[in-house]
């Protein structure tokens, strides 16, 4: 018996070793059955070894591995190999080929194959059906995005109770905060309360679980065997969803009149498509811990990216001083409620967000896809370049973003980039918000993909760009932010890259918002 176990384990041993040899091969030696005649980034000939020595570096050098490809290759108008050591490599094609990218039907090329591979989605989203189906699509489109309106009181009001206890009230001392914790607690509160609402958003055991599986969802894309430990949080915030769901499916709760959130909206859904499964407090659930992670933590990271942003902008003091005199403007003596057109007229908010973003996207990819045509996809006017089925094609968004041509001294911050009036001079109150003009934070284009582009842009960018525009509405009328010498640098990892999570800054509530 003794020896069989031995052998069982050898057998184990040398079955890992064959499978851990062949992963290394693959990803490393391998074309992929890519076109021999495209280049790869970051090698100096058509080797194996060279582009193995490429791949390693995509581990902590994607960055540069795009600054130098897209001079190289995309700018005149090259499609080129990007290699991406977790995922495998990508085709990275010009910007020329935009449009086409864009029009190629699903059935050819599908951005959810990317999402669903980057996410790694099949171990961190809890059920299969959350990334392969259109379930949260059709809600966010047909109910949240559709009852905006409908919450911008409310998540005002939240985002008044969520500061005050995440930046206090001190109106003489400097405090210090750390940008993204304090961040993660504001957004995952005002999230909340549109996804769950009263009572639940402010329940402290449900909010932590909602905001630990948001952010380590991240963690698992890249380490998938602490997925138990997220799959115990998502059973965490059953517990509370569970008397929702029972209260909501009840025959006492039917003459009453239907809740507005995300239970109710996945119940109503269901209904809609007669699936009984859908109308379940485990689908729904799960549902829920899925959505709560993409809409909490990208708007975390670029809250986050914002404060650092604004804490090293030498002139953030004019600009608050404009945002104020714009929300005055625009709300009158006593600033009466925030409404959906209310907020659309202040410019300045969509620019400022919409220049940090610029700078600090989550991902660097803009519109990435998967050939998913059996018989693969051919490149137009790349004689006999065909790609086969799997592999990946798009157009990174960080090199664009960063192109001088398209945005002059791109390395700096300048928040009034995409405003028609780009000075910071302080202006006098007579300047009616609803005159300035600017680009809509949540306006995609082919130089601007940090929601991505085209039909399959980010469905939660309206949600997301309300949320983040009434955060930088309440910062800048309620809270002074400290000046720091230097911005510190994000951190990369293969093709994302995210603030520092420790770094501190310093706020001061102003006199007389208390």
């Amino acid at each position: 018996m003794e020896f069989q176990n031995h052998s069982l384990s050898f057998l184990f041993l040398i079955g890992f070793v064959l499978s851990l040899v062949h992963w290394i091969y693959h990803r490393l030696f391998s074309r992929h059955s890519l076109p021999p005649n495209l280049p790869w980034a970051g090698t100096r000939n058509r080797g194996a070894s060279s582009r193995a020595r490429s791949t390693l570096r995509s581990l902590f050098d994607t960055r540069g591995l795009l600054k130098e490809s897209y001079t190289k290759y995309s700018k005149n108008g090259v499609t080129y190999v990007l290699p991406n050591v977790l995922t495998g490599p990508e085709v990275i094609l010009p910007q020329s080929l935009m449009d086409w990218l864009l029009h190629q039907p699903d059935s050819v090329l599908d951005q959810g194959e990317v999402n669903r591979d980057f996410l790694q989605a099949d171990f961190t989203m809890l059920h299969k059906k959350v990334v392969t189906d259109t379930v949260h699509k059709d809600v966010i489109q047909k109910e949240l995005t559709r009852r905006l309106g409908d919450f911008t009181a409310d998540v005002n009001e939240e985002i008044d109770f969520a500061f005050r206890k995440a930046w206090g009230v001190n109106t003489k001392d400097w405090t210090t905060v750390t940008a993204y914790d304090s961040m993660s607690e504001v957004i995952t509160r005002i999230s909340n309360r549109v996804l769950v609402g009263l009572p639940l958003c402010r329940n402290e055991d449900y909010l932590h679980y909602s905001s630990t599986f948001a952010r380590f969802v991240v963690l698992e894309i890249v380490a998938p065997l602490v997925t138990l430990k997220d799959y115990c949080r998502y059973l965490a915030m059953t517990k509370h969803i569970l008397p929702v769901w029972k209260c909501r499916t009840s025959e006492s709760a039917l003459d009453n009149k239907p809740k507005n959130d995300y239970v109710q909206w996945c119940l109503n859904h269901a209904d809609d498509e007669r699936d009984p499964e859908e109308r379940g407090s485990d689908m729904i659930t799960k549902r829920l811990a899925a959505i709560s992670f993409a809409a909490i933590q990208s708007s975390v990271i670029t809250s986050c990216n914002l404060l650092l942003d604004l804490a090293a902008f030498d002139k953030t003091e004019a600009l608050l001083e404009n945002i104020r005199r714009d929300i005055a403007a625009e709300l009158g003596v006593g600033h009466r409620t925030w409404n959906k057109t209310s907020l659309s007229r202040i410019v300045l908010l969509d620019s400022t967000i919409r220049e940090s973003m610029r700078l600090g996207g989550f991902v660097s990819r803009g519109v990435l896809k998967t050939v998913v045509a059996k018989d693969g996809v051919k490149l137009p006017g790349l004689s006999g370049v065909r790609l086969p089925y799997g592999s990946k094609v798009g157009i990174h968004a960080f090199p664009v973003h960063y192109d001088e041509d398209i945005y002059p001294e791109a390395q700096s911050f300048n928040p009034t980039r995409f405003c028609d009036d780009r000075s910071l001079e302080i202006k006098s109150e007579d300047a009616s918000a609803s005159q300035k003009q600017g680009q809509a934070l949540v306006t995609t284009s082919s130089n601007f993909m940090a929601f991505s582009h085209g039909r399959h842009a980010c469905p939660g960018r309206f949600f997301a760009a309300q949320q983040l525009k009434l955060v930088l509405a309440y910062i800048a009328m309620n809270y002074e932010i400290e000046p720091v010498a230097q911005r510190p640098a994000n951190h990369w990892f293969v093709g994302s890259s995210g603030p520092p999570l420790e770094t501190t800054i310093r706020i001061r509530r102003r006199e007389s918002t208390v």
